[in-house]
């Protein structure tokens, strides 16, 4: 069994490097959940709707920078107004609207990468998924866990106890993101 966890704990260690090199960020994939709980990704996006609000709504601001930020990376064709209005931000005739107190919605609970490579590493190497405390660390949270720790760039992943892998793993779990499971 301690053979096969090491093997597993490389392959993971070699997904999440993989991920890395790729030019992945926990950031980035944060920032695309967030964009898509605001729906600029949808083609019923209403801009129109978010650009008269946007001086005044940090969400409406938020989701039209967005939205300009995807179209222009999907090369679609910007709307006059728009391409007006981001001009005017990115020379500072628009401010910046600020977020009221409290967290901003994020894609964090959205971002299931880490949950993902536990069920790879569980089903690849026939590993239990998770483990109690009383028992010896040799589960896929555990190989994950050492990954994450091997892996320089990790460092931005806030999950990176067992607990708060296990726990991840089992919230997407509960959401039911794992067919057959």
């Amino acid at each position: 069994m301690k053979k096969n966890f090491q093997l597993a704990t490389q392959f993971a260690t070699n997904e999440l490097q993989g991920f890395y090199d790729r030019g992945g960020s926990f950031k980035a994939l944060n920032q695309k959940g967030r964009s898509e709980i605001l729906n600029v990704f949808s083609d019923s996006f209403d801009w129109k709707a978010n650009l008269k609000l946007a001086s005044k709504d940090f969400h409406a601001f938020d989701s039209l920078k967005r939205y300009c930020a995807y179209l222009i990376r999907a090369e679609k064709k910007i709307p006059v107004e728009l391409k007006h209005w981001i001009a005017d931000y990115l020379e500072g005739i628009v401010k910046d609207i600020k977020q009221s107190k409290g967290g901003v919605v994020t894609g964090l609970e959205n971002n299931f990468l880490i949950p993902r490579l536990v069920e790879k590493v569980a089903v690849n190497f026939g590993l239990y998924r998770t483990r109690n405390d009383a028992t010896e660390a040799n589960s896929a949270c555990d190989a994950v866990h050492q990954a994450i720790l091997l892996i320089p760039q990790a460092r931005e992943i806030k999950s990176r106890q067992y607990r708060t892998i296990k726990k991840s793993y089992e919230d997407a779990k509960a959401l039911g993101i794992f067919v057959g499971n």
